[in-house]
């Protein structure tokens, strides 16, 4: 089954993670943003298949210090998250070589190529679709092999129900759904705590980014 991968990601110079602008200035705020992304990039640069789905439309320019050249970048077009969501899910899967697609977000800086093929792999054994679910009641992963308006409409986003609604709507439809590792995103300063505690302890190699910008602090 051939699996492509999108990753949803916010402009660095565009206003996001609110939650940590109280305890960051701008500017450290837009290179963590800018940090974050090339991670999560880095982390699933060997996968074949990878797009980038960007908002706002026109900050391609953004991406040209941080994603590697043979990674493309479209953008996310309008609506809200979940309709976002489902048209970049649709764009993937509209294509005639794949079978599966799978998003992730773009501050998920622990996610690993391993991770991702193993929700590949959940889909190519059973269908349905496979969720990443994080710490906050989000989830850093979804994967399916048919686009399902259902799984993507009404979902209220940006809280901590976000996993358990779209299990909710999976089952009123019928999908089957499975479940990955537990992760977490960057949000808020405990995150970035986290983060940095768990950097300590991880290789070298891991998130050089993100390391160089604590170095920096």
């Amino acid at each position: 089954m051939t699996t492509a991968v999108g990753v949803m990601a916010r402009a660095p110079s565009s206003v996001g993670k609110t939650r940590l602008a109280p305890h960051l200035s701008p500017s450290r705020l837009a290179s963590l943003r800018a940090a974050l992304l090339a991670d999560t990039l880095l982390g699933i640069e060997p996968l074949p298949d990878v797009t980038i789905f960007l908002t706002p439309d026109d900050a391609e320019h953004d991406l040209a210090a941080i994603a590697p050249a043979r990674i493309p970048c479209r953008p996310q077009g309008g609506g809200d998250l979940g309709a976002r969501m489902l048209r970049a899910v649709r764009r993937l899967l509209d294509r005639a070589d794949c079978q599966a697609a799978i998003l992730v977000g773009s501050d998920v800086p622990l996610l690993s190529a391993v991770h991702v093929l193993e929700a590949a792999e959940m889909l190519q054994a059973h269908g349905g679709i496979v969720l990443g679910p994080a710490d906050d009641g989000g989830y850093y992963l979804i994967g399916m092999t048919e686009a399902r308006a259902e799984l993507f409409d009404a979902i209220p986003w940006g809280t901590g129900s976000v996993l358990a609604e779209t299990l909710r709507a999976a089952e009123r439809i019928g999908v089957a759904a499975r479940l990955l590792h537990r992760g977490y995103d960057v949000d808020t300063i405990e995150d970035l705590r986290r983060l940095e505690r768990d950097l300590a302890a991880a290789p070298p190699t891991v998130c050089p980014a993100v390391r160089r910008w604590l170095s920096e602090s």
